[in-house]
């Protein structure tokens, strides 16, 4: 009798620093959540307006090339595309857009007479900083996409 009133009476510890670890786990992945989900919408957007603007570009046609026909015997016919213009197009595009304040930039435009190619990226901070890491990679990050287009003629 006496070691079960021991037992009952003596304190097994106190479940505030089991509280207090669990806490700062739960936030620090909500911290890391909204930072994943944050990287993921800026990649839609600049995958979204990287196609807008490589699509409005590959509707540069290359007038003589075009009549000329140069590809009038192959299989597979294509649209030749004025690689000068589109290149314009896509750059004034591009370099008027912007997502949540941060400008894009061109890293690599490719243009051969039938493709158009691109590889813009963007440098954007996390919303949200994560408490207990102070480094500088866990503060900003780089989103790089690559877009393409072709202009395959579908006749009527």
């Amino acid at each position: 009798m006496a070691l079960i009133s021991w037992l009952v009476g003596r304190s097994r510890g106190s479940l505030i620093p089991l509280s207090l670890g669990f806490y700062l786990i739960a936030m620090s992945l909500l911290f890391i959540s909204i930072n994943i989900s944050s990287a993921y919408s800026v990649k839609k957007e600049l995958t979204n307006l990287g196609e807008a603007a490589i699509n409005r570009a590959a509707h540069s046609i290359n007038i003589p090339a075009y009549y000329a026909q140069l590809n009038q015997f192959s299989g597979k016919k294509r649209v030749p595309l004025d690689c000068i213009e589109a290149g314009r197009t896509f750059n004034d595009l591009i370099g008027k857009s912007s997502i949540y304040g941060k400008n894009i930039s061109i890293e690599r435009f490719d243009c051969n007479l039938f493709d158009l190619s691109a590889t813009i990226s963007i440098s954007a901070r996390f919303p949200l900083d994560l408490p207990f890491f102070n480094l500088e990679q866990f503060k900003t990050f780089d989103i790089r996409t690559i877009i393409g287009a072709s202009s395959v003629y579908i006749p009527n």
